[in-house]
Protein backbone atom coordinates (compact mmCIF):
# COMPACT_ATOMS: atom_id res chain seq x y z
CA UNK A 1 0.00 0.00 0.00
CA UNK A 2 2.39 2.39 0.80
CA UNK A 3 4.73 1.87 -2.29
CA UNK A 4 1.52 2.38 -4.25
CA UNK A 5 0.78 5.60 -2.62
CA UNK A 6 4.78 6.47 -2.97
CA UNK A 7 4.61 6.55 -7.46
CA UNK A 8 6.11 8.95 -8.65
CA UNK A 9 3.07 9.01 -11.11
CA UNK A 10 0.67 10.31 -8.07
CA UNK A 11 3.29 13.63 -7.53
CA UNK A 12 3.36 13.69 -11.45
CA UNK A 13 -0.25 14.12 -11.73
CA UNK A 14 -0.40 16.16 -8.76
CA UNK A 15 1.97 18.82 -9.67
CA UNK A 16 0.32 19.31 -12.87
CA UNK A 17 -3.26 19.46 -11.53
CA UNK A 18 -1.69 22.31 -9.16
CA UNK A 19 -0.07 23.97 -12.20
CA UNK A 20 -3.97 24.26 -13.88
CA UNK A 21 -5.63 24.86 -10.78
CA UNK A 22 -2.48 28.45 -10.60
CA UNK A 23 -3.13 29.36 -13.79
CA UNK A 24 -6.81 28.91 -14.12
CA UNK A 25 -7.72 30.54 -10.26
CA UNK A 26 -5.11 33.41 -11.29
CA UNK A 27 -7.37 34.24 -14.40
CA UNK A 28 -10.30 33.89 -12.43
CA UNK A 29 -9.37 36.39 -10.16
CA UNK A 30 -9.60 39.38 -12.34
CA UNK A 31 -13.63 38.53 -13.18
CA UNK A 32 -14.59 36.96 -9.65
CA UNK A 33 -12.73 38.95 -7.51
CA UNK A 34 -9.68 37.21 -4.68
CA UNK A 35 -11.47 36.01 -2.64
CA UNK A 36 -14.12 34.06 -4.25
CA UNK A 37 -11.60 32.64 -6.72
CA UNK A 38 -9.93 31.42 -3.51
CA UNK A 39 -12.87 29.44 -1.80
CA UNK A 40 -13.48 28.20 -5.50
CA UNK A 41 -10.30 27.16 -6.48
CA UNK A 42 -7.43 26.76 -3.25
CA UNK A 43 -9.62 26.06 -0.28
CA UNK A 44 -12.27 23.65 -1.81
CA UNK A 45 -11.62 19.76 -1.92
CA UNK A 46 -13.90 19.72 -5.58
CA UNK A 47 -15.68 22.04 -7.48
CA UNK A 48 -17.72 21.88 -10.36
CA UNK A 49 -16.74 23.25 -13.60
CA UNK A 50 -18.45 24.83 -16.54
CA UNK A 51 -21.29 23.64 -13.97
CA UNK A 52 -21.38 19.93 -13.73
CA UNK A 53 -18.09 18.46 -14.19
CA UNK A 54 -16.34 17.80 -10.66
CA UNK A 55 -12.69 18.81 -10.63
CA UNK A 56 -10.27 18.41 -7.83
CA UNK A 57 -9.61 21.22 -6.05
CA UNK A 58 -6.05 22.23 -4.15
CA UNK A 59 -6.88 21.18 -1.03
CA UNK A 60 -7.52 17.83 -2.13
CA UNK A 61 -4.76 17.93 -4.39
CA UNK A 62 -2.26 18.92 -1.63
CA UNK A 63 -3.29 16.65 0.91
CA UNK A 64 -2.98 13.49 -1.81
CA UNK A 65 0.82 15.00 -2.68
CA UNK A 66 1.52 15.20 1.17
CA UNK A 67 0.55 11.69 1.60
CA UNK A 68 2.61 10.69 -1.33
CA UNK A 69 5.61 12.78 -0.06
CA UNK A 70 5.13 11.06 3.45
CA UNK A 71 4.92 7.35 1.69
CA UNK A 72 7.79 8.21 -0.42
CA UNK A 73 9.89 9.21 2.42
CA UNK A 74 8.94 5.33 4.73
CA UNK A 75 9.39 3.76 1.07
CA UNK A 76 12.92 4.89 0.43
CA UNK A 77 14.03 5.39 4.31
CA UNK A 78 16.59 2.45 4.21
CA UNK A 79 18.02 4.96 1.49
CA UNK A 80 17.56 7.87 3.44
CA UNK A 81 20.18 6.59 6.02
CA UNK A 82 23.56 5.96 3.55
CA UNK A 83 25.56 9.54 4.40
CA UNK A 84 25.20 9.86 0.01
CA UNK A 85 21.18 10.50 -0.12
CA UNK A 86 21.55 12.89 3.27
CA UNK A 87 21.02 16.00 0.50
CA UNK A 88 17.77 14.17 -0.42
CA UNK A 89 16.77 13.33 2.91
CA UNK A 90 16.85 17.20 3.61
CA UNK A 91 14.92 17.88 0.81
CA UNK A 92 12.16 15.28 1.60
CA UNK A 93 11.92 17.53 4.92
CA UNK A 94 11.99 20.97 3.43
CA UNK A 95 9.04 19.49 1.15
CA UNK A 96 7.08 18.58 4.13
CA UNK A 97 7.51 21.97 5.98
CA UNK A 98 6.26 23.58 3.07
CA UNK A 99 2.91 21.41 3.70
CA UNK A 100 3.19 22.11 7.21
CA UNK A 101 3.79 26.11 6.43
CA UNK A 102 0.36 25.56 3.89
CA UNK A 103 -1.45 23.79 7.03
CA UNK A 104 -0.85 26.63 9.24
CA UNK A 105 -1.35 29.50 6.93
CA UNK A 106 -4.90 28.27 6.27
CA UNK A 107 -5.66 27.40 9.61
CA UNK A 108 -4.33 30.41 11.55
CA UNK A 109 -4.06 33.41 9.04
CA UNK A 110 -6.00 36.11 10.02
CA UNK A 111 -8.46 37.32 6.25
CA UNK A 112 -10.04 40.85 5.53
CA UNK A 113 -10.79 43.72 3.86
CA UNK A 114 -10.85 47.32 3.52
CA UNK A 115 -13.21 49.40 1.80
CA UNK A 116 -12.10 52.51 0.26
CA UNK A 117 -12.86 55.66 -1.87
CA UNK A 118 -10.35 57.77 -3.35
CA UNK A 119 -8.83 60.07 -0.56
CA UNK A 120 -10.67 58.00 2.43
CA UNK A 121 -8.44 55.82 4.67
CA UNK A 122 -8.65 53.63 7.74
CA UNK A 123 -6.53 51.79 9.99
CA UNK A 124 -9.50 49.05 10.89
CA UNK A 125 -9.70 46.05 8.65
CA UNK A 126 -13.29 43.90 8.02
CA UNK A 127 -13.52 39.87 7.61
CA UNK A 128 -15.06 38.52 4.85
CA UNK A 129 -16.99 35.65 7.00
CA UNK A 130 -17.16 36.84 10.52
CA UNK A 131 -19.61 38.80 12.55
CA UNK A 132 -19.39 40.72 15.89
CA UNK A 133 -22.28 42.04 18.02
CA UNK A 134 -20.97 45.53 19.14
CA UNK A 135 -22.61 48.38 21.33
CA UNK A 136 -21.48 51.69 22.46
CA UNK A 137 -23.17 54.48 23.86
CA UNK A 138 -23.54 58.65 22.87
CA UNK A 139 -22.13 59.89 25.63
CA UNK A 140 -18.83 61.27 23.74
CA UNK A 141 -17.46 62.67 20.85
CA UNK A 142 -15.28 59.43 20.49
CA UNK A 143 -17.22 56.66 21.07
CA UNK A 144 -15.58 53.38 22.75
CA UNK A 145 -16.75 50.22 21.28
CA UNK A 146 -17.08 47.26 22.62
CA UNK A 147 -17.39 44.08 20.87
CA UNK A 148 -17.74 40.14 21.02
CA UNK A 149 -17.29 37.74 18.31
CA UNK A 150 -20.29 35.38 17.73
CA UNK A 151 -18.67 31.99 17.10
CA UNK A 152 -19.56 31.16 20.40
CA UNK A 153 -23.22 32.24 20.69
CA UNK A 154 -25.72 29.81 21.26
CA UNK A 155 -29.10 29.80 22.91
CA UNK A 156 -28.76 30.86 26.43
CA UNK A 157 -25.70 32.45 26.13
CA UNK A 158 -24.54 35.77 28.12
CA UNK A 159 -22.71 37.97 25.63
CA UNK A 160 -20.22 39.29 28.44
CA UNK A 161 -20.60 43.36 28.51
CA UNK A 162 -19.00 44.62 31.21
CA UNK A 163 -22.38 46.96 31.82
CA UNK A 164 -24.44 47.51 34.93
CA UNK A 165 -27.41 49.06 33.08
CA UNK A 166 -28.41 45.90 30.73
CA UNK A 167 -27.65 42.09 30.23
CA UNK A 168 -27.93 40.61 27.03
CA UNK A 169 -28.97 37.17 26.48
CA UNK A 170 -29.12 35.33 22.95
CA UNK A 171 -32.43 33.56 22.48
CA UNK A 172 -31.70 32.46 18.68
CA UNK A 173 -28.18 33.00 16.11
CA UNK A 174 -28.10 31.98 13.12
CA UNK A 175 -25.55 31.65 10.65
CA UNK A 176 -27.38 32.49 7.80
CA UNK A 177 -30.88 34.32 7.86
CA UNK A 178 -33.70 35.90 6.58
CA UNK A 179 -35.28 39.18 8.34
CA UNK A 180 -39.21 40.49 7.90
CA UNK A 181 -41.06 42.79 9.22
CA UNK A 182 -44.17 42.40 10.81
CA UNK A 183 -47.58 41.89 8.35
CA UNK A 184 -49.56 44.39 9.96
CA UNK A 185 -46.96 47.09 9.94
CA UNK A 186 -47.58 47.50 13.60
CA UNK A 187 -44.52 47.73 15.52
CA UNK A 188 -44.25 45.35 19.00
CA UNK A 189 -43.22 47.32 21.80
CA UNK A 190 -41.72 44.65 22.99
CA UNK A 191 -39.55 44.22 20.25
CA UNK A 192 -36.29 46.41 19.47
CA UNK A 193 -35.21 47.07 16.25
CA UNK A 194 -35.09 50.54 14.01
CA UNK A 195 -35.74 49.00 10.52
CA UNK A 196 -38.97 47.53 12.19
CA UNK A 197 -37.66 43.90 11.76
CA UNK A 198 -39.83 41.48 14.12
CA UNK A 199 -38.69 38.34 12.38
CA UNK A 200 -35.86 35.70 11.03
CA UNK A 201 -35.81 32.55 10.09
CA UNK A 202 -32.65 30.31 9.07
CA UNK A 203 -31.08 30.31 5.48
CA UNK A 204 -29.00 27.27 4.92
CA UNK A 205 -25.19 28.18 5.04
CA UNK A 206 -23.75 28.69 1.92
CA UNK A 207 -20.35 27.22 0.97
CA UNK A 208 -19.31 31.04 -0.04
CA UNK A 209 -19.41 31.76 3.39
CA UNK A 210 -19.16 35.94 2.43
CA UNK A 211 -22.73 35.60 0.89
CA UNK A 212 -24.30 34.47 4.68
CA UNK A 213 -26.04 37.32 6.25
CA UNK A 214 -26.38 36.45 10.05
CA UNK A 215 -28.96 37.44 12.33
CA UNK A 216 -29.67 37.15 15.73
CA UNK A 217 -32.54 37.57 18.82
CA UNK A 218 -31.76 38.51 21.60
CA UNK A 219 -32.76 39.06 25.40
CA UNK A 220 -32.18 42.73 26.47
CA UNK A 221 -33.02 43.32 30.19
CA UNK A 222 -32.80 46.65 31.68
CA UNK A 223 -35.27 48.58 34.18
CA UNK A 224 -36.39 45.64 35.29
CA UNK A 225 -37.75 44.65 32.17
CA UNK A 226 -37.00 42.33 29.14
CA UNK A 227 -36.97 43.47 25.59
CA UNK A 228 -36.70 41.90 22.29
CA UNK A 229 -33.74 42.87 20.51
CA UNK A 230 -33.21 41.94 16.78
CA UNK A 231 -30.01 41.99 15.04
CA UNK A 232 -29.63 41.64 11.44
CA UNK A 233 -26.05 41.46 9.98
CA UNK A 234 -27.44 43.40 6.43
CA UNK A 235 -28.48 46.66 8.67
CA UNK A 236 -26.70 49.45 7.55
CA UNK A 237 -27.92 51.28 10.87
CA UNK A 238 -27.48 50.33 14.51
CA UNK A 239 -30.43 49.93 16.69
CA UNK A 240 -30.95 52.44 19.42
CA UNK A 241 -32.01 52.29 22.85
CA UNK A 242 -32.52 54.69 25.41
CA UNK A 243 -31.33 52.63 28.87
CA UNK A 244 -30.62 54.96 32.37
CA UNK A 245 -30.38 58.36 30.93
CA UNK A 246 -27.80 57.15 27.94
CA UNK A 247 -28.32 56.06 24.29
CA UNK A 248 -26.98 52.60 23.55
CA UNK A 249 -26.58 51.26 19.85
CA UNK A 250 -26.29 47.82 19.03
CA UNK A 251 -25.40 46.71 15.35
CA UNK A 252 -24.53 42.84 14.43
CA UNK A 253 -21.44 43.31 11.69
CA UNK A 254 -18.96 41.89 10.23
CA UNK A 255 -15.96 41.42 12.15
CA UNK A 256 -13.42 44.12 12.89
CA UNK A 257 -9.68 44.19 13.01
CA UNK A 258 -7.44 47.27 14.24
CA UNK A 259 -4.37 46.97 11.76
CA UNK A 260 -0.95 48.72 12.99
CA UNK A 261 -0.72 51.35 9.57
CA UNK A 262 -3.01 53.41 8.28
CA UNK A 263 -4.10 52.98 4.50
CA UNK A 264 -5.04 55.79 2.60
CA UNK A 265 -6.23 55.03 -0.75
CA UNK A 266 -4.66 57.95 -2.99
CA UNK A 267 -5.70 56.93 -6.81
CA UNK A 268 -7.87 54.14 -8.20
CA UNK A 269 -7.22 52.66 -11.83
CA UNK A 270 -9.18 50.25 -13.75
CA UNK A 271 -8.61 49.03 -17.39
CA UNK A 272 -11.56 47.48 -19.51
CA UNK A 273 -11.48 45.48 -22.30
CA UNK A 274 -12.82 47.47 -25.19
CA UNK A 275 -16.27 47.40 -25.83
CA UNK A 276 -17.14 45.98 -22.36
CA UNK A 277 -17.63 46.38 -19.19
CA UNK A 278 -15.61 43.85 -17.56
CA UNK A 279 -12.73 44.70 -15.88
CA UNK A 280 -8.81 43.82 -17.91
CA UNK A 281 -6.63 45.13 -15.02
CA UNK A 282 -7.19 47.73 -12.04
CA UNK A 283 -4.50 48.93 -9.48
CA UNK A 284 -4.34 50.61 -6.00
CA UNK A 285 -2.31 53.77 -5.75
CA UNK A 286 -2.19 53.91 -1.90
CA UNK A 287 -0.12 55.55 1.06
CA UNK A 288 0.99 53.68 4.42
CA UNK A 289 1.00 55.62 7.62
CA UNK A 290 2.98 53.92 10.59
CA UNK A 291 3.43 56.93 13.03
CA UNK A 292 5.50 59.73 11.72
CA UNK A 293 6.73 57.42 8.56
CA UNK A 294 4.73 57.36 5.51
CA UNK A 295 5.24 55.78 1.91
CA UNK A 296 3.59 55.39 -1.26
CA UNK A 297 2.81 51.61 -2.78
CA UNK A 298 1.24 50.55 -5.99
CA UNK A 299 -1.00 47.96 -4.94
CA UNK A 300 -1.89 45.75 -8.10
CA UNK A 301 -2.84 41.86 -9.03
CA UNK A 302 0.00 39.59 -7.70
CA UNK A 303 2.04 42.59 -6.43
CA UNK A 304 0.78 42.70 -3.20
CA UNK A 305 1.71 45.27 -0.22
CA UNK A 306 3.72 43.69 2.58
CA UNK A 307 4.20 45.16 5.77
CA UNK A 308 5.36 42.82 8.84
CA UNK A 309 2.96 39.99 9.19
CA UNK A 310 0.57 41.89 6.83
CA UNK A 311 -0.11 41.66 3.32
CA UNK A 312 -2.41 43.52 1.52
CA UNK A 313 -3.54 42.67 -2.15
CA UNK A 314 -5.72 44.13 -4.27
CA UNK A 315 -9.19 42.19 -4.56
CA UNK A 316 -11.79 43.73 -6.11
CA UNK A 317 -13.66 47.10 -6.81
CA UNK A 318 -17.10 48.22 -7.61
CA UNK A 319 -18.90 51.62 -8.75
CA UNK A 320 -21.62 52.96 -6.40
CA UNK A 321 -24.97 54.96 -7.82
CA UNK A 322 -23.01 58.13 -8.09
CA UNK A 323 -20.35 56.57 -10.29
CA UNK A 324 -18.12 56.60 -7.26
CA UNK A 325 -15.18 53.96 -7.69
CA UNK A 326 -13.94 51.60 -4.36
CA UNK A 327 -11.18 49.47 -4.14
CA UNK A 328 -11.25 46.55 -2.47
CA UNK A 329 -8.25 46.04 -0.36
CA UNK A 330 -7.98 42.14 0.81
CA UNK A 331 -5.38 42.02 4.05
CA UNK A 332 -3.81 38.90 5.39
CA UNK A 333 -2.17 38.14 8.67
CA UNK A 334 -0.31 35.40 8.40
CA UNK A 335 1.39 34.22 11.97
CA UNK A 336 3.33 31.61 9.98
CA UNK A 337 5.01 33.31 7.51
CA UNK A 338 8.61 32.89 7.76
CA UNK A 339 7.96 28.68 7.43
CA UNK A 340 7.90 28.80 3.73
CA UNK A 341 10.77 30.64 3.58
CA UNK A 342 12.81 28.12 6.01
CA UNK A 343 10.94 25.42 4.18
CA UNK A 344 12.79 27.11 0.65
CA UNK A 345 16.20 27.57 2.53
CA UNK A 346 15.78 23.35 3.52
CA UNK A 347 15.22 22.46 0.17
CA UNK A 348 18.10 24.82 -1.31
CA UNK A 349 20.55 23.31 0.83
CA UNK A 350 19.43 20.07 0.24
CA UNK A 351 19.93 20.42 -3.80
CA UNK A 352 23.16 21.35 -2.90
CA UNK A 353 24.40 18.82 -0.67
CA UNK A 354 22.74 16.88 -2.76
CA UNK A 355 25.07 17.69 -5.95
CA UNK A 356 28.03 18.28 -4.07
CA UNK A 357 27.83 14.20 -2.80
CA UNK A 358 27.30 13.14 -5.99
CA UNK A 359 29.99 15.22 -7.27
CA UNK A 360 32.41 13.90 -5.23
CA UNK A 361 31.37 10.30 -5.69
CA UNK A 362 31.96 11.02 -9.74
CA UNK A 363 35.18 12.77 -8.94
CA UNK A 364 36.27 9.85 -6.70
CA UNK A 365 35.08 7.04 -9.36
CA UNK A 366 37.48 8.51 -11.82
Amino acid sequence: MIKALSSTRITVVCLFLLFILTFWGTIAQVQQGLYVAQERFFNSFFFLAAGFIPFPGAQLVLWVLFINLICMLVADFAKFRHLSNIGNLIIHCGLILYFVAAFMVFQVSQESNVHLREGQGTNVSTSYQDWEVACWTDNSEKHQVTAFDTKNFKPGFHVPFKNKNFTLTVKQFYPNSDAFNAPDNKKNPIILNDSGITMLTPKPVLKEKERNIAGGVFTLKFDDKSYTLILFGAEAQPTKVPIAGKTYYFILRHKRYQLPFTIKLDHFKAEFYPGTDMAKSYESMVTISTGSLQRQVRIYMNNPLRYKDYTVYQASYDVDNMGRQYSTLAVVKNFARVLPYIACLAVFLGLALHFLIQAFISKAKE
